[in-house]
């Protein structure tokens, strides 16, 4: 004979806070973001947040500099855990993976030098054609 076990009512509050809502790690990223933006710009003490008669600070200053770094570590704990859920099923995928031997990585490097010089000198050629075109018919 099974036990059922006994499921204990749960309150309101604690049923809000675990819910998981839609838009939430949207939202949580966009005002990471701008509270990370706006942190810096207190920190360079960027004349955007300082009236133009400087008759008073409206977030700028010597005087917000703590509230600046402060405001930068909850931005960048925010958007930490934006982040950190889509790197949860990475983390097997990468122990997967068989790395190239020394050998094998050495030749594809000289491979992708070489490709990237040969390319860089088409786009030099092309670039020095055009510009004698131009400057030849312009004058």
């Amino acid at each position: 004979m099974a036990i059922k076990q006994k499921t204990e009512p749960k309150g309101k509050l604690i049923e809000v806070l675990t819910k998981e809502y839609r838009w939430e790690n949207l939202l949580l990223g966009v005002l990471a973001i701008v509270s990370a933006a706006l942190s810096v710009m207190i920190l360079t003490h960027n004349n955007l947040l300082t009236p133009p008669d400087d008759s008073f600070p409206v977030i700028g200053g010597d005087n917000f500099f703590i509230f600046a770094w402060v405001l930068l570590a909850i931005s960048v704990f925010g958007i930490v855990l934006v982040v950190y859920p889509f790197f949860i099923p990475a983390i097997p995928e990468l122990k997967k993976i068989s790395w190239a031997g020394w050998h094998k990585f050495l030749d594809n490097s000289v491979r992708v030098i070489i490709f990237l010089i040969i390319l860089t000198g088409f786009l030099l050629l092309f670039n020095f054609l055009i510009i004698r075109l131009l400057v030849g018919t312009i004058l």
